[in-house]
């Protein structure tokens, strides 16, 4: 019989770095003050990443007493030493990396070529919302360590430079639409978000011209006029304008010259207009001031200036349910397809099949409405603490062929999950996904005497109206609990080709 030794032979690896013996590479990581030396062996090196193994094969590598020398100035020493223990040891921990260490990681992963690294903090980044939960800081993170070099060598027709804005939107681009998603969802926390106004001009034009932004227009006027005065020479009090000189509007006027085309003026309220932007008439194009008021006393007159289009944001049926929301269902799809979705390019639409409260929490009903259906998800509420638990199952309900006792059968699967909500509103997230060993053979269950179940054991199951949740054997990474339920769903997942 086989033993398996993985652990004890990444805790012997990783002493090596530990304890630096028989190293012959330094590296040297960021620069000036900030560098740090770290000593490493080129033969793990050289085994783990191929950027190492062919870096560290070149003739032209600079050598001191036969000890190799590497610089990454452009990563951190915090991040190289992240890399290298999960070089070393094949362990990676997050539990006190904030967004922007996580993407750092991210980012150093794809230049280090460590695939598999990136594949795992990207999956990480779903199913933990990491970029749900702080979007401003990830792009304040874009623009401050990759998109603004990458505009500067495009900017000076650097050949070079254009080559790695494509690769730099290949990387990142669906983070960056994923962001600006977010945040058209959920504007009021972009607005107060104090990372908000250091955001570069670049990404607030393209906000604006999403027609997706659900905020009033005379929010984004308020959001912009306080980004624009946080970039003037001197502090400025917007509540008493006659302390103003001529060349503090001249100089606003400058810093919001490339945005008053994309405010959707004609949107404002004439009262809003009059009260909290005419006061700022300098800094308007005169036609279009004057169009704007021409607006308000004849609407039936067209301006000579572009009337922009109402902004619409994306509104997502749900097929009525009582317990879930748009943001909820995204986070699961996202979850399903392993990648960031908005409203705009999610691929899944839902079904409800049965609803307890509605159908009967008995067996026999969620059988009869829910068999054979495909692929699906249930969303149970707890009755102590409206707590929302839920699990998808990739396969048809149907007696499997796997595994079979008295009492059930089973099948495999690697795609299934399950995951709980805090019914808030920033939508706390828990998500178990099912193991890669051989509990996976025991991922969801069939019983005609019970709802749905996954997991060997049974980790969930659902009888008559009480949930069972004895966690840790197929999906580790939960809570276990033993609840009443108020109510549960079950939705069929479809993809929008199939409908």
């Amino acid at each position: 019989m086989a033993e398996n030794f993985l652990l004890e032979l990444s805790q012997d690896i990783g002493q090596l770095f530990s304890t630096k013996d028989n190293y012959d590479v330094i590296i040297q990581a960021g620069e000036g003050q900030n560098m740090k030396e770290f000593f490493a062996h080129s033969l793990i090196l050289s085994a783990r990443s191929t950027y190492f193994k062919t870096a560290l094969s070149e003739e032209q590598t600079k050598k001191e007493n036969g000890i190799i020398i590497f610089k990454e100035p452009n990563i951190s020493p915090e991040i190289i030493e992240l890399i290298l223990k999960y070089l070393y040891t094949g362990i990676i921990n997050f539990d006190r990396q904030n967004v922007t260490q996580i993407l750092k990681l991210l980012s150093a992963a794809k230049n280090l070529s460590l695939q598999k690294l990136y594949d795992y903090i990207e999956t990480y980044s779903i199913d933990n919302q990491v970029l749900r939960n702080d979007p401003v800081e990830f792009i304040q993170f874009m623009y401050q360590y990759e998109i603004k070099d990458c505009l500067k060598n495009v900017r000076n027709d650097n050949s070079a430079g254009i080559i790695v804005g494509l690769i730099f939107a290949i990387m990142f681009g669906g983070f960056i639409d994923h962001c600006l998603d977010i945040i058209c969802e959920n504007p009021k926390k972009f607005f107060e978000s104090p990372l908000s106004i250091s955001l570069e001009q670049e990404f607030i034009i393209h906000l604006l011209e999403k027609d997706e932004f659900d905020a009033e227009e005379i929010e984004i006027w308020e959001f912009i006029l306080k980004w624009s005065l946080a970039r003037m020479s001197t502090q400025r009090n917007v509540n008493d304008l006659s302390q103003w000189t001529s060349s503090n509007f001249e100089e606003l006027e400058k810093i919001l010259h490339d945005l008053i085309p994309h405010i959707r003026w004609f949107q404002i309220s004439s009262k809003d207009f009059w009260r909290k932007v005419s006061p700022f008439e300098q800094i308007f194009p005169k036609q279009l001031y004057k169009d704007i008021i021409g607006y308000y006393c004849d609407p039936d007159t067209l301006p000579i200036n572009e009337i922009l289009p109402l902004r619409r944001p994306k509104c997502l049926s749900l097929s009525n349910s009582v317990l879930i929301n748009r943001n909820h269902l995204l986070m699961i799809a996202s979850w399903i397809g392993k990648s960031y979705y908005s409203d705009k390019d999610n691929p899944y639409t839902v079904n409800l099949l049965y609803r307890a409260s509605r159908d009967g929490f008995e067996a026999t009903r969620f059988h009869e409405l829910c068999d054979n259906k495909g692929p699906t998800i249930m969303i149970s509420k707890l009755k102590e603490n409206d707590q929302l638990i839920g699990g998808y199952n990739p396969l048809s309900w149907q007696p499997y062929s796997d595994y079979k006792n008295d009492i059930g059968t089973w099948q495999h699967t690697p795609d299934s999950f399950l995951f709980s909500f805090t019914k808030n509103e920033e939508i706390n997230s828990v998500i178990a996904r099912v193991t890669n060993n051989s509990d996976n053979n025991y991922a969801v269950s069939y019983s005609s005497e019970c709802g749905p179940a996954f997991g060997f054991g049974w980790d969930l199951i659902i009888r008559h109206n009480r949930l069972n949740y004895c966690g840790g054997s197929s999906y580790p990474g939960m809570d276990s609990m033993n609840s009443n339920l108020e109510d549960y769903e079950i939705f069929q997942i479809i993809k929008k080709q199939d409908v």
